[in-house]
């Protein structure tokens, strides 16, 4: 081969290894610069609320920021199998359930924030209509006692705990969201337990309050109600970039809420189609976000305990393998 043809082949040579180390310096950058899309499981509950916050303030568009795609997904049934299943990557699921079943099928459900019902606070109550001969708790033997299908979990933890006091014969009546705020005038029930937004939105518009402050009363002061989860899978081996901007862009949301938490009463009075009214929202009271390093681990290992008391679930795993390392979403 002459030096002319070596010269050129030198030359393409080159040519090829600039192009592959362009890619190979670039592609990591492009990848990077593209949004990252991701399904999000959603109702029309606090729980949800701050996906929807992230996604449509105009003044803290932290998805936008976080080059988030989201689809949102409805939930239909129980979130965390909803999750299991494949239907979205990112969910709030009740911390009963994830308790009581954290693996999913070789893979593991991990939490990445909380949301928890503080004592004090009062977010949930047994609540009649104004007009009622119910007047006492014991007055609730025999009646149609109407809640939310998705806390009937809780339902069963109370009443467990009133069979004690000789409240029994109570006829348990599962709704749907939908029907909640017209349970009453529909005659589906005689008497709701209803956890904020409904409690604050019957409260409003004239229902009586029978008790407050069920759950501290009959199944712990301060109860991790709702956690946020993914496959650990997801973060540790498919898509970890577009886990990290998630976590991100949620635990930034939650921050702005802990801080504005009339935000969160106005999107959940707006997913659920009621009426902008500043005497509505004030009814309302909102859970307190917890971002992954704010977990009140002692109240999660609490609640843990408590069902192991009552014959549901074991100790098994620790409150703390329950959550996310946090150097799992290091770059």
């Amino acid at each position: 081969m002459g030096i002319k043809p070596k010269e050129r082949l030198l030359s393409v040579l080159i040519f090829i290894g600039a192009l592959v180390l362009l890619f190979v310096v670039g592609y990591p950058q492009y990848k990077q610069s593209l949004p990252s899309q991701i399904r999000i499981g959603v109702d029309k509950s606090f729980a949800s609320v701050p996906f929807y916050v992230a996604e449509e303030d105009t003044t803290r568009q932290y998805f936008l920021l976080e080059k988030i795609d989201p689809v949102f997904v409805e939930i239909q049934g129980n979130p965390l199998q909803g999750l299991k299943d494949g239907q979205y990557d990112i969910v709030a699921v009740p911390w009963y359930w994830l308790m009581l079943s954290p693996a999913s099928n070789g893979d593991t459900i991990k939490v990445m924030s909380s949301i928890e019902i503080k004592s004090g606070r009062g977010l949930d109550a047994i609540v009649v209509p104004a007009k009622t001969k119910i007047t006492r708790l014991r007055d609730l033997k025999g009646r149609r006692l109407g809640y939310l299908a998705s806390d009937e979990y809780l339902i069963n933890l109370i009443l467990a705990k009133m069979a004690e006091d000789k409240i029994t014969k109570v006829i348990q009546v599962p709704l749907q969201a939908e029907e909640i705020a017209t349970a009453f005038v529909d005659d589906k029930a005689d008497v709701l337990y209803l956890i904020d937004p409904y409690r604050g939105y019957h409260v409003f518009n004239g229902s009586q309050i029978l008790m407050e402050g069920v759950i501290s009363f009959y199944v712990l002061p301060s109860m991790p109600y709702a956690a946020i989860v993914m496959h650990k899978s997801y973060v540790t081996k498919e898509s970890k970039l577009t886990a990290i901007r998630i976590k991100t862009a949620v635990e930034a949301t939650l921050s702005y809420l802990a801080r504005n938490p009339r935000v969160a009463r106005d999107m959940v009075i707006k997913l659920n189609g009621w009426s902008a009214d500043d005497e509505l929202a004030m009814a309302m009271r909102t859970p307190d976000y917890q971002r992954l390093a704010e977990v009140n681990l002692k109240n999660v290992e609490n609640f843990q305990s408590m069902l192991v008391r009552r014959g549901i679930g074991t100790c098994g795993i620790k409150p703390s393998e329950f959550l996310f390392e946090k150097n799992a979403f290091t770059r």
